[in-house]
This record gives C-alpha cells, structure tokens and sequence, in this order.
C-alpha cells in the first residue's frame, strides 16, 4: 500500500491551483466529482473555491494526500450542522489524480480519511453519494461501505442520461 501522508485542512493559499488543476484533471478521466467531461480550469475554479471556502469554516474540513511533496488527491469532510448529528460526517469529491489509480492509492487515502475521522475528528460514521453507473459503489464496497439508499434518476447527466444517487455509510471503530 501507498505510503501517503495526508493533512487534514492545510492552507489552500499555496494548494489551491494544484488542486484546481487535479480536479479538473480527474474530471476529464471521467471521474464523478461534480463534473461531466470535458471541463477547464475555468468551470472547476468557482466550485472549488467556494469548497475551499466552506473547508475554513465550522463545518467542513479538506484532507489532502501527498506524495513526495506532490498533492495526489483530496476531498472533504462535511458536518451537519446541529447536535444531533456530531457523530458523523460526509466524505465528498474524494479523489486521485488519474496517474495514480489502480495503484492502492485510492485505497490508502480513504483509509487515512477514515482514521483522520475516527481519532482526530472522534466520528463514528462516514457517510458517502456516489453516481450510478459508474462502477463507483464497488470500490466503496469493498473497503467496508454497505449501500443503505438508492435514488433512482436523481442526478442528470445529459438529456436522456438520468443515474441513480447511491447512498453508503460505513461505522468507524474508535
């Protein structure tokens, strides 16, 4: 497995055009991260800061995985607001540069965002969406997810192309 060290809320200031240009780059590979290809730079940049924004604030946080210095994926952890819902958050646009998949590397970050949830943040679930139809759910799956909802059509890809949100959680071990 990859050895990555991931930081949970560095400061965007000097990430934010790497990371721009890493989502724009997964967005092309066909990820599902909020996109349909092809994007540019200049389609990503508002989504992503106001993500970016959102991670500075009370109730979202960015996680970043490094390689040798070089960012080779994020996403986020976002919180509902409330008391009621302390004990769990959501990953969102979980993502690796294309160059690095099939590699462990996807397997390893999602591990470290689980153990970054459970012992620094104290969560004892994550929550997940994926898009239909794009084999996604399988990798979740396979590190532990179970499938608890399914919407059918909720998301519309283009005319014609409507995909099923699915929804997963996983319990996180303390």
């Amino acid at each position: 497995m990859p050895e990555l060290r991931v930081e949970l809320d560095p400061s965007v200031d000097a990430l934010a055009d790497e990371l721009i240009a890493l989502w724009v780059d997964v967005s092309n590979a066909g990820g599902a991260v909020g996109f349909v290809p092809p994007v540019t730079e200049s389609d990503v940049r508002p989504i992503a800061e106001e993500a970016f924004a959102k991670a500075a604030g009370d109730w979202s946080h960015l996680l970043v995985a490094f390689e040798q210095g070089r960012s080779v994926g994020f996403c986020f952890l976002e919180f509902r607001p409330g008391p009621l819902f302390h004990h769990w958050a959501t990953i969102k646009r979980l993502q690796i540069h294309p160059s690095f998949h099939r590699r462990g590397y996807g397997r390893a970050f999602l591990a470290r965002v689980e153990e970054i949830a459970s012992k620094q943040l104290g969560l004892e679930q994550i929550h997940l969406t994926v898009r239909g139809g794009t084999g996604t759910e399988a990798f979740y799956l396979g590190a532990g997810y179970e499938e608890v909802a399914r919407i059918p059509g909720l998301i519309r890809v283009a005319p014609g192309d409507d995909r099923d949100e699915i929804y997963l959680i996983k319990y996180l071990s303390n």
